[in-house]
């Protein structure tokens, strides 16, 4: 069965990013799948797990503001069975345009 753990905190600078990543990457260890959804437009989550945001095609900001299908912004990262939907810059103005 599934869970969905949410980690936030309206303060920022409490840790929410690092105890994301670290518990994901524990957790794909242990033979978990994990999807980690960083909706932060510092995109420190999808750096944190070795992704390039140079180099993205899509992100969270493309499902959400122009219905990109997000199977196709997913990205493998260097933990085994740890996947991302990645940030971008961009979804600093998604809340305008949506």
């Amino acid at each position: 069965m599934s869970k969905v753990v949410a980690i936030a905190n309206q303060k920022g600078g409490v840790g929410k990013t690092t105890t994301a990543v670290n518990l994901g990457a524990c957790l794909g260890e242990l033979g978990r799948s994990i999807l980690i959804v960083d909706a932060d437009p510092q995109g420190n989550a999808t750096s944190g797990l070795g992704v390039d945001r140079s180099k993205l095609d899509y992100s969270l900001y493309d499902c959400l503001v122009r219905n990109v299908e997000p199977v196709k912004a997913l990205r493998a990262t260097e933990f085994p069975g740890v996947w991302l939907l990645p940030s971008s810059l961009d979804l600093a103005g998604a809340e305008i345009e949506l």
